[in-house]
């Protein structure tokens, strides 16, 4: 087994709001000006996609952006390794800030080799995102790293910066432009371009900036790009649609002048955004998924047995010489989980803040700023390309920023905006109902009913450099002892079945032992497969048997309402049905790991038994039937506003297929199955197929309505909504903003 070092990559991406005019400024193709002043025809090409969804995702970059020290003022942006753009692969992180009052600007880097580097910032104009010799350049000075550290401080010039737009800073070797040696790189994302505009914080239209206070204008603020028309638009609505419409456009269309793959070819719209081994035996052997079965050229970019087989991509993320394979984790609710945790909110690891967001299976999964669209670029290169040498805009094309830019959109516009009110859920069926009572808690309790009492051993010191963190003894009963088996302690790391930490409000990641398992399916078809470290690139021990690997066998945290339908489960599809996923923790192997502790060393070891485990699996089913019919219910409704008949047949096919999960998970249960509901279900779906065949928008929509009306039936037999039901005192109430109320899951 052959073994190098590199960083992570994957492939999603974020928000959006002003990219869209700032397209328009870029010229993209004129691909953004055909959705913009056509309601209908954006909200029949957002597809799954949701402006209320994205519009959350924004509110909460805002936040997490704020907590790092970001504002108004100060503009914040992390350097990093670029799979796609940095000449070798570099340990090196990169922290720029600069005062956009007074200009004065300052980084701080960290692990770079040895040596004299100098800073740029580059202004890539309409091309792709990536220093070239005909961008604009300016080399601000040089500087020093000894001992893996350096720092340089300057005093921008208005003058000197008269017509140019940051679209990256770069750190490149001192004699070297950023065309010749790129080291590491940061480039403001969309949500940047959002914070730095003044328009679409005011727009009360948007509603979920309506508390921020507009800024006076400063000094530097015209260096960074944002939207071109902000400042003209009284609803940014429209714009986020066609920003959404045109990232679908390009998630799966665009092969990038590659080997024929888009994002979509692995993030399947038809099946819930990713890939199983069922689905996957659908597929032609012409498929772009097969490219490396039929192209000699890219014979080592897949495993066919273990694609095929167990739906496992090869990624490379531990470096190019380790064949790291992972499932492909669904882009859903990615507005719900992509935030990463910081430790002024509770977070346990420095590293994790580092990165602007929770991305891929182990956190880390974008390099450099560990940005969503970091995560797409290295997709790009890393799925897409012609050629396993991935030389850019030769073996494929980098992206421009304004396609980075809509992809991001439309990934954040995916799914769910906030997660469910469990606790203000009854569901009828009395296993679904057990099922939840077990999954709704953080931590096992005393025999006497009371929490656990935790012992600090060290006062945190977050300011120190490093930062210093509180440590805590085992945590202890004030009087008896622990009790396992009466809970199954989900909350803590799955706040309202979602994918949040109920103390961080953020993405978690955690080692919970999935590496220990004792038989990895893909192992026994290939015994050689490395194992997988997880989040970071140091050399560290996996495996059952202490196995090499590089990581220190942490994964985040998917939210579990999308569960039901999206096996198989964990980052190497190693179990294949829900009941599976939960039993594995019972095992040895999570309750020896560190994610069997919380944080302050309270016990939330699994011992569940064969009738739990069951009632669990219920729950989840159930509520992912709730979220299906949400969005079958919300593409129904869409559909209705259409008069053109193709387009509303269009998103009526998309509002089947979430019925038709939802009838999927409740049947698969076998217990518990909600036999009532699934009737329901069906009656809606035969209601849906019909108003397809629809020749007029009149007899459609009373055809939709009557599905909407079956489906809420269907609801109402799943499960009950008290918006003023009071919170049991194992629960952790979030964020009004990070869950809905009943009326928003349509109750």
């Amino acid at each position: 087994m052959k073994v190098n070092r590199r960083i992570k990559s994957r492939a999603f991406a974020l928000p959006a709001t002003l990219a869209l005019v700032s397209a328009l400024a870029l010229g993209l193709d004129g691909r953004i000006a055909q959705f913009i002043g056509q309601p209908a025809s954006v909200v029949s090409a957002v597809g799954h996609g949701d402006v209320v969804t994205l519009k959350t995702a924004l509110d909460a970059w805002r936040l997490n952006y704020e907590a790092k020290g970001g504002s108004p003022e100060t503009f914040k942006l992390s350097l990093g390794y670029s799979k796609v753009l940095s000449k070798s692969f570099t340990a090196g992180r990169g922290l720029m800030e600069l005062n956009l009052k007074s200009g004065n600007l300052n980084l701080k880097i960290s692990g770079l080799d040895n040596g004299d580097y100098s800073l740029w910032l580059v202004d890539n104009g309409a091309g792709a995102a990536m220093p070239k010799t005909n961008d604009k350049m300016m080399q601000l000075g040089s500087f020093h790293v000894a001992d893996g550290k350096g720092e340089f401080t300057t005093q921008l010039q208005r003058q000197q910066l008269a017509g140019f737009t940051l679209d990256a800073v770069v750190v490149s070797p001192q004699n070297a432009s950023p065309a010749q040696a790129l080291s590491i790189i940061g480039s403001p994302d969309l949500m940047h371009k959002l914070y730095y505009a003044d328009k679409p914080w005011l727009t009360t239209a948007m509603g979920d900036f309506n508390n921020v206070v507009p800024q006076p204008a400063s000094s530097f603020e015209f260096l960074l790009p944002k939207a071109a028309q902000a400042d003209t638009l009284s609803d940014l609505t429209p714009v986020l649609g066609a920003q959404i419409a045109l990232g679908r456009q390009i998630f799966h269309n665009e092969t990038f002048q590659g080997n024929g793959r888009t994002c979509g070819t692995c993030h399947r719209a038809d099946n819930n955004f990713t890939l199983d081994p069922n689905y996957i035996l659908t597929l032609p052997p012409t498929d772009p998924l097969f490219v490396a079965e039929t192209n000699p050229a890219l014979a080592d970019l897949e495993d066919s047995t273990l694609l095929r087989k167990h739906a496992l991509i090869l990624t490379n993320v531990d470096g190019p010489d380790v064949d790291i394979f992972r499932s492909v984790p669904h882009t859903l609710s990615l507005a719900t989980t992509a935030r990463s945790e910081t430790l002024v909110a509770g977070g346990d690891f420095p590293a994790d803040q580092a990165f602007a967001n929770a991305t891929g299976w182990s956190g880390d999964g974008a390099p450099g700023s560990g940005s969503l669209r970091e995560f797409t670029k290295g997709a790009v290169a890393q799925h897409m390309t012609k050629n396993t040498q991935r030389i850019p805009d030769t073996d494929f094309r980098v992206p421009t920023n304004a396609e980075l830019d809509a992809v991001e959109a439309y990934m954040l516009s995916l799914g769910r905006s906030k997660d469910y009110p469990v606790y203000k859920l009854t569901f009828n069926d009395p296993l679904t109902q057990a099922g939840k009572v077990l999954i709704d808690t953080k931590q096992n309790p005393c025999s006497n009913g009371a929490a656990q009492v935790t012992h600090q051993t060290r006062v945190a010191d977050l300011n120190a450099n490093p930062p210093v963190l509180a440590e805590y003894g085992p945590a202890t009963c004030a009087s008896g002892s622990v009790v396992q088996g009466t809970t199954a302690n989900c909350n803590g790391c799955h706040q309202n079945a979602g994918g949040r930490s109920s103390t961080t409000n953020a993405n978690p990641t955690r080692n919970t032992g999935v590496e220990q398992f004792k038989i990895h399916p893909a192992r026994l078809l290939k015994p050689d497969l490395a194992y997988d470290g997880g989040f970071g690139t140091t050399p560290a021990v996996c495996g059952p048997n202490g196995e090499p690997c590089y990581g220190d066998g942490r994964f985040n945290t998917p939210p579990l309402i999308e569960a039901a339908d999206t096996a198989p489960f964990f980052h190497n599809n190693a179990v294949s049905t829900l009941e599976e996923a939960i039993a594995a923790y019972n095992s040895d192997a999570f309750n020896g790991s560190s994610g069997s502790l919380t944080s302050k060393n309270a016990d939330r070891k699994v011992k569940l038994d064969s009738t739990q485990i069951v009632a669990v699996a219920s729950f989840l089913r159930a509520i992912n039937a709730l979220e299906n019919i949400r969005l079958s219910d919300r593409l129904d409704n869409q559909a209705k506003q259409i008069a053109n008949n193709a387009s509303a047949r269009e998103l009526a096919k998309l509002a089947i297929e979430e019925n038709q999960d939802a009838i999927q998970v409740l049947k698969g249960g076998v217990l518990g199955n909600q036999w009532d509901a699934v009737k329901k279900l069906e009656q809606a779906g035969y209601y849906q197929n019909l108003a397809q065949l629809s020749p007029s928008q009149t007899l459609r929509n009373v055809l939709l309505n009557n599905a909407i009306s079956q489906k809420q039936a269907a609801r109402n037999l799943i499960a009950s909504c008290n918006q003023n039901a009071a919170v049991p005192a194992t629960v952790v109430v979030p964020p009004a903003g990070n869950q809905y109320d009943c009326s928003e899951i349509g109750y």
